[in-house]
């Protein structure tokens, strides 16, 4: 059974990557869309469903109070040694830098709405994937435009 506080980060989860695809999809305007921000949030749905693993598991230590995707990753593959498979090794790579670097004017990192596609898509497998792990359904449907 899912622990209550797991379900909590979850919810939390879900609504940064579902404001992630929310802020894309309605924009029609690709220039006017605010990538940045949608980075932002997909990383942090990322982030928040990892860490949901982590405390149906085990309580969450300081160490584990980063936004390194990797650190986190390699805490859920403690429990799951699932959590080594490669392509969820990089799509939590794919989403790391954008915990800082794209918060900040003046970053210098390209951003375009084919980065937001693809952030979006490995923002909801890590979410999925954290799901099937906890034997729930709650998965997001990947984007394609």
């Amino acid at each position: 059974m899912v622990s209550s506080e797991c379900l909590e980060w979850l919810r939390f989860a879900r609504m940064d990557i579902t404001a992630a695809h929310d802020l894309f999809t309605n924009q029609q305007n690709p220039r006017l869309r605010p990538i940045e921000v949608i980075l932002y949030h997909c990383q942090q749905g990322a982030e928040k469903a990892l860490k949901a693993y982590i405390i149906q598991h085990r309580p969450l230590t300081k160490d584990l109070h980063t936004h390194d995707m990797q650190i986190l990753r390699q805490a859920c593959a403690l429990q799951d040694v699932s959590f080594n498979r490669s392509r969820l090794i990089g799509h939590c790579a794919s989403l790391d830098p954008f915990s800082v670097v794209v918060r900040y004017p003046m970053h210098n990192f390209p951003v375009d709405s084919s980065l937001a596609i693809r952030s979006l898509n490995s923002a909801k497998r890590v979410y999925n994937f954290v799901c099937e792990r906890l034997v729930m359904d709650k998965s997001f449907f990947i984007v394609s435009r």
